[in-house]
């Protein structure tokens, strides 16, 4: 049997991809995550995944892959969280719904209706709220409620109660936009 010199292998190693090559000699390693980097060129942060049909897009600066298309019909928070996990994009499953610092990432404060990075590759990006995976508390202790981000409104980039990212109750109705990710946890 003939074992070739060099073998180049890629695998998801806790929220980034490790790519090395193997040799005769001892591997190495060189991780391609690029979460220290802010890439203001969207054609070069945003890529439209072929291989998912085009139907999702990879964020290199969160590694990230979003839906290139989110859906725009408005429910509660339990029932977005579901969507998300029975989701199939681009024969893809292991969705869910974003952190509030990941939706928070897409907002450009100079943008309006959507406030998201001018030349997005999304489509249907819808100026209502969107559901984050994120819950947070009340100012009275109550859990009942999680974080979504307004992408109608500029000057996004602050977290608050009111503005574009905002406390709701998980009973409120909101629109629902998917991502998959390596370490995919979800907030509570």
């Amino acid at each position: 049997m003939k074992i070739p010199k060099k073998k180049h292998l890629s695998y998801l190693a806790g929220a980034g991809l490790i790519s090395m090559t193997l040799g005769a000699g001892p591997a190495s390693a060189i991780d391609i995550r690029s979460w220290d980097k802010n890439i203001n060129d969207v054609n070069k942060r945003f890529i439209v995944l072929s291989t998912l049909n085009n139907e999702a897009v990879l964020d290199k600066e969160s590694q990230v892959v979003w839906e290139r298309t989110p859906d725009n019909t408005s429910t509660t928070w339990f029932s977005a969280r579901n969507a998300c996990i029975h989701k199939e994009v681009g024969g893809k499953s292991g969705w869910r719904l974003p952190s509030i610092q990941e939706l928070a990432s897409l907002i450009d404060s100079t943008q309006n209706d959507p406030a998201i990075k001018s030349g997005h590759p999304f489509l249907n990006v819808n100026s209502d709220p969107y559901w984050s995976g994120t819950k947070g508390a009340s100012i009275s202790g109550a859990s009942d409620n999680a974080w979504s981000m307004d992408p109608g409104t500029s000057g996004a980039t602050t977290f608050s109660t009111s503005g574009a990212i905002t406390m709701s109750v998980t009973t409120d109705s909101n629109l629902t936009w998917c991502v998959r990710s390596p370490l995919a946890s979800q907030s509570e």
